[in-house]
């Protein structure tokens, strides 16, 4: 199974999406003649975690709402709709944060992403068992009311963490919006790889080591 034709494309395409990161993103950091002075590894990889993380998560959670709501087109619908919605409204909430408390209030809110896709992984597909009986418009509205404030938690990282990079480091702010879309595209393929062969539940632990080890590089940011 781990080298049958669908995840031989899969490891190819992982292959050739870290090898474009390596190449053009990490590449320029470490050999271009303007890259950027020490310092920027421990911020790139806090937003380089944002963007698999989300990704782990993200995959994880459409597939298991494919099961609540009995298809996969309303799976995408709702699913991503209630996401982004989430995720914009927890930006709004992040730059209404004085600067002074953005540090601490990201953290907190990667450690409860953390401890939200725990808990995924250990009671959601039972959550899905329960309410697939109930009626379609209801199960939206269930999935709606779980996703939108996970959302709103996930949307707080990455304009904090800008915010707080944008003081700090204002040069490499561009990199660090490069390191976040590359490493989701990457996290994009790996969920998938991990699902098939270990699971949703696998997923969300990594995804939610993966915030956790976000909010540590965050805490430990000075400059």
């Amino acid at each position: 199974m781990l080298f049958g034709s669908g995840l031989s494309a899969l490891l190819t395409l992982f292959g050739i999406s870290a090898a474009l990161v390596l190449l053009f993103i990490i590449g320029p950091l470490l050999a271009g003649a303007e890259r950027p002075g020490r310092g920027w590894g421990g911020w790139l990889a806090y937003f380089g975690a944002l963007g698999a993380g989300f990704m782990l998560i993200e995959v994880a959670v459409l597939q298991r709402f494919v099961l609540l709501l009995g298809h996969p087109v309303y799976s995408l619908t709702v699913t991503l709709f209630s996401l982004l919605l989430g995720t914009g409204l927890g930006s709004l909430i992040s730059r209404r944060v004085p600067l002074e408390r953005v540090r601490r209030v990201t953290v907190r809110a990667l450690v409860a992403v953390a401890l939200v896709a725990a808990l995924a992984a250990l009671g959601l597909a039972r959550l899905v068992d329960l309410a697939i009986p109930w009626a379609l418009a209801v199960r939206i509205v269930a999935a709606a009311a779980v996703l939108i404030p996970l959302g709103v938690l996930l949307g707080i990282g990455l304009p904090g963490g800008m915010r707080l990079l944008d003081k700090a480091r204002p040069e490499i702010v561009a990199w660090g919006w490069g390191m976040n879309g590359a490493f989701s595209v990457v996290g994009a393929t790996l969920a998938i790889f991990i699902a098939m062969n270990w699971g949703f539940s696998v997923a969300f632990w990594i995804g939610a080591l993966t915030y956790l080890l976000a909010a540590a590089t965050l805490s430990s940011r000075s400059n």
